[in-house]
């Protein structure tokens, strides 16, 4: 038994070491293998095996494309959005009809920051017939984080344009709907950000932060009593949103609660290492120490 045992592990080992130094279609068969067990490092490297053996194999080229385009998938998991934009322009490179590439790195760019990319690559993925839903979908949330950047980028009247484009795309997209309240708040059209903000909410109830753009709306528009029970709501729903414990630590200051609005300053400086905001903190921990009224500054 021992010596069949030797005999049948050394005939495989052989033919593992012939198919290893063996023809293109050797190296397409260990690739589909390697693939089958989602291990992309090596099936990518048989099936350039294969490819530099004979490259006339187009089934090989779109094997590969599909071998990076999944490795790509396991880098942007892991937030490597860099090594997986580099996979799908080889993915790309390889079968440019490969419509879910271009959605992965359209995904890629949108984690990079790069939102102008990431909305050209799913357009392109909708024009190639990917799943149209999906692609809407995937579209409307690219669009979205770009209004959102423009938003913190204070470029108001853009950020309108990118969440328009979002909530055209997909209706039930709440977030679009809260972060275009916050950027006509900016604008200070409060009625259609309340309008806006209050449809957020009644497709998400538990969107925090919309509760929290709510609240600042409602401060805006001098409704006290509103105001504190949205920013009560975003905090019971994300006790870690150093925006609402600030914006309700200022409704504090102007309602003459000073003392728990320094309770709230000093939150916030527990949660934040952002020095911009620290500053912010200690200088409304200040105003409210010495009893001084709150400036808004509109």
């Amino acid at each position: 038994m021992r010596i069949g045992l030797s005999v049948l592990l050394a005939v495989i080992l052989l033919s593992v070491i012939a198919c290893a130094a063996g023809s293109a279609a050797d190296h397409m068969w260990l690739g589909d293998s390697y693939a089958k067990q989602g291990n992309w490092d090596t099936a990518i490297t048989e099936y350039q095996k294969a490819i530099d053996l004979k490259s006339d194999i187009p089934e090989a080229s779109m094997k590969l494309a599909t071998a990076y385009n999944n490795r790509a998938l396991t880098r942007i998991d892991n937030k490597d959005f860099t090594g997986a934009i580099d996979d799908l322009n080889k993915a790309i490179q390889l079968d440019p009809t490969l419509a879910e590439a271009y959605n992965n790195r359209g995904w890629a760019y949108d984690g990079a920051g790069n939102y102008d990319q990431s909305i050209a690559d799913l357009n392109m993925a909708m024009q190639l017939g990917f799943n149209s839903t999906v692609a809407s979908q995937n579209l409307a949330k690219a669009y979205n984080n770009q209004g959102k950047a423009l938003i913190l980028d204070q470029s108001y009247d853009a950020a309108i344009v990118s969440l328009n484009h979002a909530v055209d795309l997909d209706p039930t997209l709440a977030d679009a709907y809260s972060n275009r309240g916050w950027a006509l708040d900016r604008m200070r059209d409060w009625d259609q950000a309340l309008t806006d903000l209050n449809r957020a909410l009644a497709i998400d109830p538990s969107l925090a932060f919309a509760y929290n753009n709510r609240g600042w709306a409602w401060y805006e528009t001098a409704k006290y009593d509103e105001s504190l029970a949205d920013l009560n709501k975003a905090i019971a729903l994300d006790p870690n949103m150093t925006e609402a414990y600030m914006n309700r630590g200022i409704l504090y200051i102007l309602t003459k609660k000073s003392d728990l609005a320094v309770v709230d300053f000093k939150k916030v400086l527990e949660l934040t290492q952002d020095p911009v905001v620290i500053a912010q903190a200690n200088k409304n921990i200040s105003i409210a120490s010495a009893g001084d009224t709150y400036i808004l500054d509109r």
